[in-house]
């Protein structure tokens, strides 16, 4: 199903962000808030990703390429400014990206009349609720 695909691609760019951006957190408090998002966003990826086949699991898996432009964007911006306020931005505009994106795949699974898994709306409950947390570092 294309929303749990989705939820995989998502949730993993997300990991590896917050990974990426770990070496330039100094500040304590915004480490542990973006380390407990991440933790949750592992436990999304772990309920999704079971729920796909081998075959949908490989195309929603994001390749080398992806992963090496995404850690290569990540580096650049923490480099020339690592303060929280900088990188909370970042982090609030991948979240806002997974909402869009997630919100997509439920408004097509609406028109063609397909129930909506339980974790979609979870997931933007989550990502809303990160933007919110990460706000406070502006």
């Amino acid at each position: 199903m294309k929303i749990f695909r989705e939820i995989v691609r998502n949730t993993e760019m997300g990991i590896q962000s917050i990974s990426n951006l770990m070496p330039y957190v100094e500040e304590e408090d915004f480490k542990k808030l973006i380390l407990s998002q991440q933790e949750t966003l592992r436990e999304f990826y772990d309920k999704a990703i079971c729920q796909l086949t081998c075959d949908e699991q490989e195309q929603a898996k994001s390749g080398i390429i992806e992963k090496t432009m995404l850690k290569a964007g990540v580096n650049m911006n923490a480099v020339f400014n690592n303060t929280s306020s900088h990188m909370a931005s970042m982090l609030i505009d991948g979240y806002i990206m997974g909402v869009d994106s997630v919100q997509k795949c439920v408004n097509e699974m609406k028109k063609d009349g397909t129930e909506m898994p339980s974790i979609a709306g979870e997931i933007i409950k989550f990502y809303d609720k990160c933007i919110k947390a990460l706000r406070e570092y502006l």
